[in-house]
């Protein structure tokens, strides 16, 4: 609970403070690009957190690969 709870926090202070000031309406108001997204990542990592950096470990893994040959 004291993790979901630092994440509103963190999400009111930096997202909602941020959005409140008229000169980054332009770049707030459009949800469905920015926070929907980052939700769906979000929650991707979360349940399957050995994603990170999955394309980065492929790859160095084809290098070593390489190496050995």
């Amino acid at each position: 609970m004291t993790t979901f709870l630092n994440y509103v926090a963190a999400f009111w202070s930096v997202v909602v403070m941020n959005c409140i000031q008229p000169v980054n309406w332009k770049y707030c108001y459009r949800v469905d690009q920015w926070l929907i997204p980052g939700i769906q990542e979000g929650v991707h990592l979360y349940m399957n957190p050995s994603s990170i950096y999955q394309e980065e470990r492929e790859y160095l893994e084809m290098i070593n690969k390489d190496i050995e040959k």
